[in-house]
């Protein structure tokens, strides 16, 4: 009894990534195997039919509120399932101890665990207090021999210590649900400001522009007839400045989509502390060729798309040295990792890294491990001529 104690103070801590680990949302419901003890203490001997409805009728009660408290999704409809759950398993003991005697501790060491699960932990505690209240008394009463204190002690304990990790997790979980959405909103405000300067460089960029190619335009066209040749020059400045307009706008664009690898490694560390995985950079990222350093961005997101979406994993390392004259970048990632077949995203990366005379090679051995070769300039070069 006292392991199934010592596993419901880890319940919450498990559950606080459950959301974020696919299968691993189920684990709390793994500590259910020590209501083992109350239904060995239902069969130990043969019961009348209204006796095995009463108890399974408790016990499958019990469960779905069990379930409710730990799978609940808002922590402020958590603190109070809590206090449900804590009652309803108070109040199986009290149903089923004629019944079953002392194998009904169970229940009272249960909700010690699920009242836990809220923000004041002045409410935990004492409310966990009137458990142990409850679990001596068959002793104070007589029901039980003095010896028997020898098993109750460590559910004494465990209850109590249950209750208070319980209470530190949910505070937990409350804090990264505030983080996360303040994360959200700051991602949220910045986008919203990026949104806001790129209009205000499209219209710089392109508004006097775009006005002075109407009115010229409109200019030739009334000149066609009485001075062909005026219209003519009209219609030549009119190519000039598109062609200048069209120039600013591919270099503006170009800024837009890229802003190098550590812009990059920033995008990622925010990604991964929202699906609360750490990211490790081994050293400094050194400076990289332009086309290089574009191409390394790229597989870094792609790399960190697939460790948010698929790995599961809980740590991320990230290193880019020298190799030869040019560079090594290696993405590891502690997921399920495995030998399935690339997706596209993989793919065309492979391809447009070979394209600049790089290389991608993915170990699944261990979690995934992406190690990719970076050609210096001189090699991008040569290997493009070649091509």
């Amino acid at each position: 009894m006292s392991a199934a104690v010592a596993g419901g103070g880890t319940l919450m801590h498990v559950n606080v990534a459950a959301r974020q680990r696919g299968v691993w949302a189920w684990f709390p419901l793994l500590w259910l195997v020590f209501l083992a003890y109350p239904v060995l203490g239902f069969f130990d001997h043969p019961r009348p039919a209204d006796e095995g409805l009463l108890f399974w009728a408790v016990l499958a009660g019990f469960v779905a509120v069990y379930a409710r408290v730990f799978f609940v999704r808002q922590p402020e409809h958590a603190v109070r399932w809590a206090v449900a759950g804590w009652a309803y398993a108070l109040a199986g003991y009290f149903v089923l101890l004629p019944m079953i005697g002392g194998t009904a501790t169970a229940f009272l060491i249960y909700g010690g665990s699920i009242i836990g699960f809220q923000g004041r932990v002045a409410v935990a505690l004492w409310l966990a207090f009137v458990n142990l209240v409850v679990m001596v008394t068959p002793f104070w009463s007589g029901t039980y021999a003095l010896e028997d204190l020898a098993w109750l002690a460590p559910n004494l304990v465990f209850t109590l210590v249950a209750a208070y990790a319980n209470h530190a997790s949910y505070r937990r979980t409350v804090a990264d649900a505030r983080l996360a959405q303040v994360q959200a909103e700051k991602e949220k405000l910045a986008a919203d400001a990026e949104r806001e300067r790129i209009a205000r460089d499209l219209h710089d960029l392109l508004g006097h522009t775009l006005s002075v190619i109407v009115l010229k335009s409109e200019l030739a066209g009334k000149l066609a007839e009485r001075d062909p040749a005026r219209a003519a020059a009209e219609i030549r400045e009119v190519e000039r400045i598109s062609r200048e307009a069209l120039s600013e706008v591919r270099s503006a664009v170009s800024g837009y989509r890229g802003s190098g690898l550590g812009a990059e490694l920033a995008r990622a560390k925010v990604a991964l502390d929202t699906a609360g995985v750490k990211l490790s950079v081994t050293e400094a990222l050194p400076t990289l060729p332009p086309a290089t350093e574009q191409a390394a961005a790229m597989l870094l997101r792609e790399a960190i798309t697939n460790v948010v979406r698929h790995a599961h994993a809980r740590a991320v390392e990230v290193s880019l040295t020298r190799a030869g004259h040019g560079w090594r970048l290696v993405i590891r990632d502690d997921g399920v990792g495995g030998t399935a077949s690339e997706g596209s995203g993989l793919t065309g990366m492979r391809e447009r890294l070979r394209a600049i005379g790089g290389t991608l090679e993915r170990d699944g051995r261990s979690g995934t491990t992406l190690s990719a070769t970076l050609p210096g300039e001189a090699e991008r070069v040569a290997g493009l001529v070649t091509a």
